[in-house]
């Protein structure tokens, strides 16, 4: 008899015996119930103070709570949060920066990476964030429930936050399927080198939540997909019957792991290594000529020795150190004060007294920065001169790991993936008062344009998700215009019904979420409810592409560049407003919103949602031989000088007359006049020099000439005073 016809024989069983044990369970519960939960309220108490790294040799705990034993039926996944709350006060850790964004109690602090809902065929890429950060939109009002947004990103979230917001109303959520995705520990913390945050996101992409931070692990593996179960599927209870269990998501353990007494060691180092926050924070730049990863080198401070954590620490609370000037969590706390490039090399001024006021922490050298007069300390930052790619003529694009999946291989990657990001961008920034170096995306998104109401209001967008769009537009979407038309191997596919797009989810067109020169990419979409029938299939499909050759052997196999020409964008706008009578409808891109007149003709306006999202560079950082400025003044002060001049790219997926490029100086408040009377000093500084140093020269001469004459003179004077000698 299998376990499934013994499941069916022991329910009829207890059905038969119910009545009479229901009685003796209630009392047999009340008489449990008090040392069950004193029981249950014994924790340790977590003091830290030793540098020691602690063996984490523990008992597994479920999603509930309950030991895992291989004997289990259904055997489940071990959740962090049960298996380690014994000595981490889990409600405590899930208020870190990296889970607390959709908390609005919390202050949004510098603005960082947004996340970036994107799509090729639409042209689509919104900047999103739960943070109050500027230009950026919150998820809910984009239309985006906790439960797409984890679809969508999960690939580059460590759990927690979104993952465990299931209270979002959403009939198309899964929760009760898929589990919560909880704080995965081991994003961050795990040093098993066969740590797999890859397998991450291939089990949220088969919705496997509950199951992602155990597929990880090289403890156990995870077939099956949540994905292809019913609604009404219980993970806790398994699947009922054969047929089911082919489907259902299964945990296979590694039996030698186990210890006697049911332990497991788990490789958990406090300080996170540098390679696990590669997986989310790594940059790469793209385009024509640009250098591949392996060519290009590490931060200083990563060449150096030193470690991500050196500077981004944080405790049992999780708040990491962001490590920039005026961060509220270090206010009056000159030993997080100091872990900023200023306070780490030339130390804390607003500190009373002792070591914090001198600088060189973690033996960090003390610029002389000679010459360089000390107004620029003051309204630059540290990061304008040494860190980022280094400025030339025009901006140059990247891609970023949360923006592109650049961990991932499949469609969604190639240098047209949307967003595009622009960097570096020399900006005056409001939030510290600096001109400092920020990476820069232009939204661009279809919406419905609201009129403003009372006098002088301007009209609010409601911005529109890229399958809505397609959905109401599939054929002027699907039409070639003009020159512009994609080859056969770039047709853009259809986005995710299901609006999740992560990297190499479900082998079809991304939707993705991060990046340094674009900001997001079109990942591939996750697996859909409807597809997911067949599990087998979908774990298939869930595998990432093998890397492949040079892109332009990929034709068609990479992200196709997009199509937008005016006559697509007008057949757009026209079939979305004849499928919704009296909603006006726009497009935005390069800065403005474009929307049919009168006439049936785009016309272009400045709108305040149009305006570009941007975000500060902090790493990498250069050598000091590579500093602006290093080799000469006019590398900044010059005609031509990038960091004044320069051209900013207005990167579009649409080409509809905008602007190509907008000046470097029209994001500082710089007056051009101004900075070419500057440019114009430079130019004559060497001549000044010279007349300069000649004209003291003059004058010491005249000076010397006439010091010579009065020491004559008094010499004579002092002759005439003198007492005459005795004659002869």
């Amino acid at each position: 008899m299998n376990r499934h016809a013994k499941r069916r024989t022991a329910a009829g069983l207890g059905l038969r015996l119910g009545a009479a044990g229901v009685v003796a369970g209630l009392v047999l519960a009340a008489v449990l119930a008090v040392p069950a939960a004193e029981k249950a309220e014994k924790k340790v108490a977590h003091i830290p103070g030793s540098r020691f790294t602690y063996i984490h040799r523990l008992p597994l705990a479920g999603p509930e709570g309950n030991p895992i034993t291989l004997k289990d039926d259904p055997v489940l996944p071990f959740s962090y949060r049960h298996s380690c709350t014994k000595c981490h006060d889990y409600d405590v850790v899930r208020t870190g920066w990296h889970f607390n964004a959709p908390d609005a109690d919390v202050p949004p602090g510098r603005p960082g990476q947004p996340w970036f809902w994107a799509d090729q065929t639409t042209g689509t890429a919104i900047p999103l964030s739960y943070r109050a950060w500027p230009n950026c939109w919150r998820p809910d009002e984009v239309g985006m429930s906790t439960w797409t947004f984890v679809l969508n990103f999960g690939r580059h979230l460590p759990g927690g936050g979104p993952g465990e917001k299931t209270d979002v109303k959403d009939k198309a959520a899964r929760w009760l399927v898929s589990g919560k995705l909880e704080i995965n520990c081991g994003s961050c913390h795990s040093g098993d080198p066969a740590y797999d945050q890859v397998e991450n996101f291939l089990q949220v992409a088969r919705q496997n939540l509950m199951w992602a931070a155990t597929a990880s692990t090289s403890l156990a593996t995870v077939t099956g997909a949540a994905a292809g179960m019913p609604p009404f599927y219980d993970p806790i209870m398994g699947p009922e019957d054969e047929k089911a269990a082919e489907k259902a998501p299964a945990v296979h353990y590694d039996a030698s792991r186990f210890g006697d007494k049911g332990a497991v060691f788990l490789d958990l180092p406090s300080e996170p290594p540098d390679r696990r926050c590669y997986f989310c924070h790594s940059t790469a730049q793209v385009g024509d000529g640009s250098p591949e990863v392996w060519q290009t080198d590490e931060d200083v401070h990563m060449l150096s020795g030193l470690t991500c954590t050196d500077c981004h620490r944080h405790g049992l609370d999780h708040n990491v150190i962001r490590g920039y000037e005026g961060e509220p969590l270090a206010e009056g706390k000159p030993h997080l004060a100091t872990l900023t490039c200023r306070g780490c090399h030339l130390g804390d001024e607003s500190a009373e007294a002792g070591p914090h006021t001198m600088g060189s922490r973690l033996g960090a050298p003390v610029p002389a920065h000679v010459g360089l007069p000390t107004i620029h300390l003051e309204k630059l930052a540290c990061t304008t001169c040494h860190a980022g790619l280094v400025p030339g003529e025009r901006t140059k694009r990247v891609q970023t790991s949360m923006a592109h999946a650049l961990e991932f291989q499949g469609p969604h990657r190639g240098r047209h993936a949307l967003p595009y990001i622009v960097e570096p961008v020399f900006v005056h920034r409001d939030y510290d008062g600096t001109i400092g170096p920020v990476r820069m995306v232009w939204p661009a998104f279809w919406a419905r344009i609201v009129p403003g109401e009372g006098e002088g209001a301007g009209d609010t967008l409601k911005p529109m998700g890229p399958s809505e769009v397609f959905a109401m537009a599939e054929d002027a979407f699907k039409a070639n215009y003009e020159a512009e038309a994609p080859t056969k191997a770039e047709a853009a596919p259809k986005p995710a019904e299901t609006e999740a797009a992560p990297a190499p989810a479900a082998g079809e067109a991304a939707e993705g979420a991060d990046d340094p020169a674009d900001a997001a990419p079109a990942a591939p979409e996750a697996a859909k409810p409807a597809e997911a029938e067949e599990p087998a299939d979908a774990a298939k499909a869930a595998e990432p592409e093998k890397p492949a050759v040079a892109e332009d052997e990929l034709e068609g196999l990479t992200a196709p560049k997009p199509n937008l020409p005016p006559a697509k964008v007008k057949a757009v706008l026209a079939a979305l407003a004849a499928k919704e009578k009296g909603t006006a409808f726009g497009y935005v891109c390069a800065g403005r919103l474009h929307r049919l007149d009168e006439s049936g003709n785009l016309a272009a306006a400045e709108h305040p949602r149009a305006e570009p999202v941007s975000w500060p560079i902090g790493h990498n950082v250069r050598p000091a031989e590579y500093a602006l400025g290093a080799t000469a003044c006019t590398e900044c002060h010059g005609f031509s000088a990038p960091m004044a001049v320069g051209e900013v790219e207005v990167a579009s997926p649409a080409h509809l007359g905008d602007p190509a490029t907008e000046p470097m100086y029209a994001f500082q408040g710089r007056d051009p006049m101004q900075l070419k009377a500057w440019a114009m000093s430079y130019l004559f500084r060497p001549m000044f020099k010279v007349v300069g140093f000649a004209t003291a020269a003059v004058i010491a001469a005249f000076l010397l000439a006439y010091l010579v004459r009065g020491m004559v003179g008094v010499a004579r004077w002092a002759a005439r005073k003198a007492p005459s000698g005795p004659t002869v």
